[in-house]
């Protein structure tokens, strides 16, 4: 999956439980939320992107916007949870 088509999926998910069939994902969030969608293609597998666009609709549901450091915070519980590091590990030196 491209990180487009995860933003296309979220604005998808997002539209059919609001019920708000005129509602648009803005270029800026499409973008932002892209970012964060290609971090976890690259960390995770296709279920973790899954679960990244479902609690980020959720947080839609509820009436509000999820912001780039929520969305992104959520996006890394997903990897973690899934016992995948959110970075490369760092220097395994002890020198």
């Amino acid at each position: 999956m491209r990180p487009s088509d995860a933003t296309r999926q979220l604005q998808y998910a997002v539209t059919t439980q609001t019920e708000q069939y005129d509602y648009e994902i803005s270029h800026w969030e499409a973008n932002t939320y892209e970012e964060i969608f290609a971090d976890v293609i690259e960390s995770g597998d296709l279920s973790d992107v899954m679960s990244v666009i479902k609690r980020l609709s959720a947080e839609f549901d509820t009436g509000t916007r999820p912001s780039v450091a929520e969305a992104r915070e959520l996006a890394d519980g997903v990897l973690t949870a899934g016992g995948r590091p959110i970075t490369d590990g760092g220097d395994t030196n002890s020198d």
